[in-house]
């Protein structure tokens, strides 16, 4: 007899009927577990270039002609600046100095690091070649765009265990390609294809999470997930502290051996069963479903009907929009009839693209503001390793929040809160910033505000990986998350280049910032919430949830008006007795 089909072993526990894993066991522990930890690597290629693409103090180094040059020692001086020399007169005689000579850093400069401790000092990227050092971080975000546009597609038709398992094992043989760079041409480039997998990796990692968990229970995924992203930001600080004697290689190759366990990933990590299911992939569903049958130890033809239910209310639901958009396989060979989305699928609904578009934007405001406060955080005043941890800390807060928010509140009224709160945060920093006149008090309030506002856009940006995919069909949900995140990179794109703003204009960055939260919090009452509601497997579940939200104002509206009513009628009772 199948061992999954023992009764004996079976728990007195009923199935979920809504729930497609029946319910939660320790064969979803360990999948998730997987997927947790695969963040880690996420975040540590896209942010590892805060440490080893760090700028330090520097000048530029002692000049061997000016050296053998014969000068009054009473009158005649060299002075070493950061990107120039100057050779200066000074006799006593005159009221004012006279430059002789002024010359470029011919000679190479000197940092307050060792010369090997970032790929800025090893390579010179200074001066007139500094903004090739923010070029790489801006290449890393390109690539993202890139892969946000690609891989969410692919994932969408081909698996999200294919993509994401492709991406991981790419992302370890390029970590380690960098490490290995012989210029700076080689670095740019690999780089580049490192924030194209990088993404690959994200996109397909958020929806294999939220597909393995039941429609109350959605939110722990993304709450432990961004306990994870923290969590990875201040271990890679606290290994960037104790590699800081080493060259960056060094740090480079350690960050990159947490992707090693992709060599393994294979054959401990499962297919999404809700994509299996909505694609009609008979038999790898039954594979799936006999192993989550043995590891909860559930029965086997219980389990099997809740996904049978689920593949035959998908077929039922199937509506051919072209031909070219739907396609029939032969059901013999274990495949269903199954509908099939893309771009255009968003292009031609209305209600799904004005809802896109408006997540778009808040997509953009979301990466432009929490990467513009991260990547600047290591240049603020003081020890820089102590800043980032910091500011990674600070993303506790937003679990915290976030978390006993998602408890009671819907992901739009959660988006609204973070967002305004974020707005009012930046903008008193702002405030307090530039009229502190040297004042410490109003100072270290202007921090604590911005530490605010950063675990605020953390807890916002982290709502949006649970809100967007909510917001679309199985076979468009990768595919919306990831057309959302290319929008997004518009604002990554810009935010290595928010530190040279602040520096001509200091109150600029944090108006930006809070202008455009405030923006979203208006925008965001357009889009359906989607707490309480299974995730949609086609079109017509997203009308569905679209005709509900509008079902839903119209009976306030007309509650509202009733109450209005109501009251104006009992107003006049009064006053009739009254006369």
């Amino acid at each position: 007899m199948d061992p999954t089909i023992n009764i004996n072993d079976q728990s007195d526990r009923k199935l979920d009927e809504n729930y497609i894993y029946g319910r939660w066991g320790i064969y979803q522990t360990v999948q998730a577990a997987i997927v947790f930890y695969n963040i880690l690597p996420t975040a540590f290629q896209l942010l590892i270039g805060v440490f080893i693409g760090y700028r330090p103090a520097f000048q530029c180094l002692p000049r061997s002609e000016f050296e053998n040059q014969t000068f009054n020692t009473n009158g005649s001086f060299i002075a070493y600046e950061k990107c120039h020399v100057r050779l200066i007169n000074n006799y006593t005689s005159k009221d004012t100095a006279s430059l002789i000579k002024y010359t470029a850093c011919t000679n190479g400069y000197e940092y307050h690091l060792d010369k090997e401790s970032t790929f800025v000092t090893e390579m010179d990227l200074v001066c007139d070649q500094a903004y090739l050092g923010e070029l790489v971080q801006t290449l890393i975000m390109t690539g993202q765009l890139v892969g946000a546009a690609f891989a969410s597609s692919l994932s969408d038709k081909y698996g999200r265990k294919t993509v994401h398992l492709t991406s991981h094992l790419l992302t370890l043989a390029l970590g380690i390609g960098v490490a290995f760079s012989p210029n700076y041409m080689v670095l740019a480039i690999l780089k580049f294809i490192l924030g194209v997998v990088q993404q690959g990796m994200v996109m397909t990692n958020v929806v294999l999470g939220l597909e393995l968990f039941a429609e109350d229970k959605r939110f722990y995924s993304e709450a432990i997930s961004l306990i994870c992203w923290a969590t990875g930001l201040v271990i890679m600080s606290g290994i960037a502290y104790l590699m800081r004697d080493y060259s960056w290689r060094y740090l480079q190759i350690v960050m990159t051996c947490f992707s090693l366990f992709s060599l393994l990933q294979y054959w401990v990590q499962d297919e999404s069963l809700r994509w299996l299911s909505a694609n009609g992939k008979k038999d790898a569903v039954e594979k799936v479903v006999r192993k989550v049958a043995r590891w909860n130890k559930v029965n086997y033809e219980d389990l099997k009907n809740i996904v049978d239910k689920r593949m035959a209310s998908t077929e039922q639901n199937m509506q051919k929009v072209d031909d070219k958009e739907t396609t029939t396989e032969n059901t013999q060979q274990g495949k269903l009839a199954v509908e099939k989305y893309s771009f255009v699928t968003i292009l031609r609904n209305r209600r799904i693209f004005l809802t896109s578009l408006i997540i778009w934007f808040t997509w953009v405001t979301n990466t432009f503001t929490y990467f513009g406060m991260t990547l600047t955080s290591t240049s603020l005043a003081g020890n820089r390793f102590l800043n980032f941890f910091l500011s990674s800390f600070a993303e506790y807060i937003a679990v915290i929040f976030e978390y006993s928010m998602l408890r009671c509140l819907g992901r739009r009224t959660i988006s609204i809160v973070f967002h305004a709160v974020c707005a009012v945060s930046l903008a008193s920093a702002t405030l307090l910033s530039q009229y502190s006149g040297g004042n410490s008090n109003l100072q270290m309030a202007s921090v604590v505000t911005t530490l605010v506002g950063k675990a605020a856009i953390t807890g916002s940006f982290s709502i949006l990986f649970l809100f967007t995919p909510e917001l679309y069909p199985t076979n468009l949900r990768n595919a919306g998350l990831g057309f959302s995140s290319t929008f997004s990179r518009l604002g990554a794109l810009i935010s290595p280049f928010v530190g040279t703003l602040a520096e001509e204009v200091p109150w600029a960055p944090g108006t930006i910032f809070s202008g455009m939260c405030f923006i979203v919090t208006l925008l965001i009452l357009k889009v359906p919430e989607t707490r309480g509601v299974e995730l949609p497997q086609n079109l017509k579940e997203v009308e569905e949830l679209y005709n509900k939200k509008r079902r839903s104002w119209q009976r306030n509206k007309s509650r509202k008006l009733y109450k209005a009513v109501h009251l104006k009628l009992q107003g006049d009772s009064e006053d009739n007795i009254l006369k």
